[in-house]
């Protein structure tokens, strides 16, 4: 018997040394016994998590006069009340949210949301069928669904610098595609020229994605039409997808007559398709939008893809399972939508709010000598702080970043995580805090600078 089970013994063990033999090594792991993929979600980020998350925990309040300030969370704050009315005012939620619905979105939703769209910030762009529509928890789910469906791994998507500072996580983390910051060598905050983009697109092994964010974020302006609309038509010409990531759109606060006019992806479709083939344009352009901002809504998590790609959609089918929007917060949302009353109500009271905290922050600007550039929508404005650099180096700037964080209690979005192209500018976050604290938030930058002017 000991004999037999021996036997037995070695030949389980010759089984499995055949099976390692046609398998391969094993494959390296990462700490916690976790697969070396996990090793960027289980990084921060963003450079400045640590430092803003101990900031949370001392925030100014009215009764915590001393708080930190923080001025780095692209949330609006300004207008919420008036969104939980309304969502209050749904009482009759139907038993069907219980139960399962299209993964694409919940056809009721996705129309209201046609609607919407079409009543409010793309009224040029046509009729919307919300059959082209799909609906995920939040813009940044959706950027990375389309990543993953159109681009492999190590692809690479051109994104104009400065930009939105999580797109470096968002894109790499899961869908493994690498982010190439594209700089405008005129110098200037408008996009980067075709020379530029040729440049960057010449420097990728597989570019797959140009992605732009109009309104701009952290520039806090409206693209110029003619400029962007050049771009979607550079990258259609190069075989790249399009994703116009229009997150900001109804966040415009630029006053009455300003010659800053949004216009909507979708709305240049038609003249992209006149010129370059309806099917190219519509198997590659892709605009992005939702709630989370222009809502006031971040925590419900919508966000939407319009694209006629018909391929792209049934992929969403798919893949739309693991962050579809909750059956309840569709119902809710579908009904403040169909309120067509209160959603322009809202609208122009939230983009007043806008421009008061802007105008408030701008004239602390002014006051204290910070130069900056003019915003006109999202919640957005980027300041230059290079004179206040003892030198031009990412080293200094992380010095006045840290400086203004721990002594002077406000904390900026730093421009390197940004990608600004030199080191001194900042984004400030100003729809998060009331105007007071916005108010003397720059107060207490302003002391920092003066006392710290010759050290």
């Amino acid at each position: 018997v000991v004999e037999v089970v021996s036997r037995e013994k070695e030949e389980r063990k010759e089984e499995e040394r055949n099976e390692e033999k046609e398998e391969g090594p094993v494959r390296a792991r990462a700490e916690g016994d976790l697969a070396v993929r996990s090793s960027t979600a289980t990084q921060p980020a963003l450079s400045y998590l640590d430092v803003f998350l101990e900031a949370m925990s001392d925030q100014w309040t009215e009764k915590n006069a001393q708080g930190n300030i923080i001025l780095l969370i692209a949330e609006n704050k300004l207008t919420t009340g008036m969104v939980v009315k309304r969502l209050r005012q749904v009482k009759n939620v139907p038993d069907s949210v219980l139960g399962y619905t299209s993964f694409r979105g919940d056809p009721l939703f996705r129309a209201a949301i046609a609607k919407y769209v079409q009543q409010t910030f793309a009224s040029d762009a046509g009729a919307i069928d919300p059959e082209c529509l799909a609906v995920s928890a939040g813009c940044g789910a959706v950027i990375d669904n389309v990543c993953f469906a159109v681009c492999d791994r190590g692809s690479e998507v051109l994104i104009p610098a400065p930009y939105y500072p999580a797109f470096d996580n968002d894109l790499r983390v899961r869908s493994g595609v690498e982010p190439v910051p594209v700089f405008s060598s005129s110098g200037s905050a408008g996009l980067p020229t075709n020379e530029d983009l040729d440049k960057a697109f010449s420097s990728c092994s597989n570019p797959r994605v140009l992605l732009l964010t109009n309104p701009h974020n952290p520039l806090g302006t409206v693209l110029n039409a003619q400029q962007v609309h050049r771009c979607i038509k550079w990258a259609l010409m190069r075989g790249l997808h399009v994703i116009s990531d229009e997150i900001y759109a109804n966040s415009v606060h630029a006053p009455e007559g300003s010659r800053e006019v949004f216009r909507s992806a979708m709305a240049m479709a038609p003249d992209l398709a006149e010129k370059l083939g309806e099917e190219l344009v519509a198997q590659r352009l892709h605009t992005i939008f939702g709630f989370s901002k222009d809502f006031c809504a971040s925590g419900l998590r919508v966000g939407c893809i319009h694209t006629k790609n018909r391929r792209l959609l049934m992929a969403m089918d798919n893949v739309g399972y693991f962050c579809g929007v909750s059956g309840h917060t569709a119902h809710l949302m579908t009904q403040a939508l169909e309120d067509a009353s209160f959603v322009r109500r809202f609208l122009q009271k939230n983009q007043r709010n806008l421009r008061s905290s802007y105008n408030v922050l701008e004239s602390k600007l002014k006051a204290a000598g910070i130069p900056f550039l003019p915003a006109s929508a999202g919640m957005f404005c980027w300041i230059d702080m290079r004179k206040f650099l003892r030198e031009s180096t990412w080293e200094e700037e992380k010095r006045l970043w840290t400086g203004l964080a721990k002594d002077a209690k406000v904390l900026f979005t730093p421009g390197r995580d940004c990608h600004a192209s030199e080191p001194g500018y900042f984004r400030i976050c100003f729809a998060w805090v009331p105007e007071r604290a916005l108010a003397l938030a720059i107060d207490r930058v302003a002391r920092y600078l003066e006392k710290n002017a010759d050290a």
